[in-house]
């Protein structure tokens, strides 16, 4: 009871705080500074993503049966567009303090700041420098039953630099460097931390007098893991090279439809395990249709790699579609909905530890509506109800969630 006030008192503060200032708040267009405040609440029926044919007697952190919580979040945010003659600086900051109403052991503040200069140099060279840093709460989805109850924070530092030449009117060449930082703050998930060092070199075609582009790209993402998986005694590095040349497009075909993304072909080397190498098509390309300024269509379709590290898999091969159609009922009140299916293969097994089980395969089902009012020009409140459901031939790894999110946030 002491807790649930505990929560409902920040919350009830900012409501008399978004209600009074509501109407004082005049956030003009083409304002160069915007800060901002919100509340969010969240519902999840199934926190930590378990199998409902697991026992409570098996998963001694749960509290009197309870896998559902709800987390209310006090966040405030910066928007920045600085221009200072021909160069724009911008930044993106927000936190939000998350309180959970059960589960109060997973208490974080999760920020992200973003903030980048965009140069220019003469009439030919153009590009962008920044940093970026995100802090969160690391997911549980893919946990084991013993490490669900860990509050892990997820730190990711992001450093970049590209830069375009104009060979002529309708040509760029571009080069780009990034280095991405990832720690974990659990000692027991320290072998997942990483740092990449990516290289890009390409060039792009544009079409007369607009933005849209048709380009290929070279990228070389150098991948180390600092701490390493240690099997059976042995240290094992799984530190990779990983070469992809790509199409990219971002092409508006009339102003009712564009295309963009990038479709390639991947090679991942191991440096010390040939087992765990990749080679194969990549990508993801995006729809937009857009018939009229009211009714508008997306869609996507992708064949990624992403990391996953442990003894008997060291990355994830996702591939899927997404389709999402929206409405704007006026220009206050839009409806938007998502379904996306994905099927997950943990891919790279070195047979180090034999475990008489095929390799591991999701699938994923994901289905969301929106629903988002803007009352007033600064204000905008936000409802978006999800369902969640994962099948997989790992035993008893499946899960079903509805999450209930709830945003409201003031622009000053």
């Amino acid at each position: 009871m002491i807790r649930a006030m505990a929560v409902r008192r920040p919350a009830v503060l900012v409501c008399v705080v978004l209600a009074v200032t509501a109407g004082r708040a005049q956030a003009l267009d083409g304002d160069r500074i915007r800060p901002s405040v919100g509340l969010n609440y969240t519902y999840s029926s199934n926190l930590f993503y378990l199998d409902d044919r697991i026992p409570d007697s098996q998963l001694p952190f749960i509290k009197n049966g309870q896998r559902s919580d709800s987390i209310l979040g006090l966040r405030v945010g910066l928007d920045a567009d600085i221009p200072v003659s021909r160069q724009i600086f911008t930044l993106r900051a927000s936190a939000t303090d998350n309180k959970y109403a059960t589960y109060d052991n997973l208490d974080y503040l999760g920020y992200n700041v973003r903030g980048v200069w965009n140069w220019v140099v003469g009439s030919d060279w153009d590009g962008d420098i920044g940093f970026g840093r995100i802090q969160a709460l690391g997911s549980f989805a893919d946990l084991n039953n013993l490490q669900r109850d860990t509050r892990n924070i997820r730190n990711t530092d992001d450093y970049f630099a590209s830069g375009m030449y104009r060979m002529g009117a309708d040509w760029k060449l571009r080069a780009a460097v990034r280095n991405t930082q990832l720690t974990n703050s659990a000692a027991n998930f320290s072998t997942f931390d990483r740092n990449d060092n990516i290289y890009e070199l390409g060039s792009r075609r544009y079409s007369k007098g607009t933005d849209s582009f048709l380009g290929l790209n070279f990228r070389i993402i150098d991948g180390r893991f600092p701490n390493r998986e240690v099997v059976a005694g042995s240290t094992i590095d799984n530190s990779y090279r990983e070469y992809t040349l790509e199409g990219t497009v971002d092409w508006r075909y009339s102003g009712q439809s564009k295309l963009s993304g990038a479709l390639g072909w991947t090679n991942r080397l191991h440096d010390q395990i040939s087992e765990r190498n990749f080679s194969g098509i990549t990508g993801r390309l995006t729809a937009v249709y857009s018939p009229s300024g009211i009714i508008g269509l997306n869609a996507a379709i992708f064949r990624e790699i992403g990391n996953y590290q442990d003894v008997t898999t060291s990355y994830i091969l996702t591939e899927g579609i997404r389709i999402g159609p929206s409405y704007a009922v006026s220009e206050k009140l839009t409806l938007q909905a998502n379904y996306q299916y994905s099927v997950r293969k943990f891919l790279g097994d070195p047979g180090f530890v034999v475990t008489g089980l095929p390799t591991r395969v999701d699938d994923i089902n994901t289905l969301s509506g929106t629903v988002i009012w803007a009352p007033l020009r600064n204000v905008q409140i936000s409802t978006t109800l999800s369902y969640d459901t994962r099948t997989t031939n790992r035993p008893l790894f499946d899960y079903n969630v509805t999450t209930l999110y709830v945003a409201g946030q003031i622009t000053f």
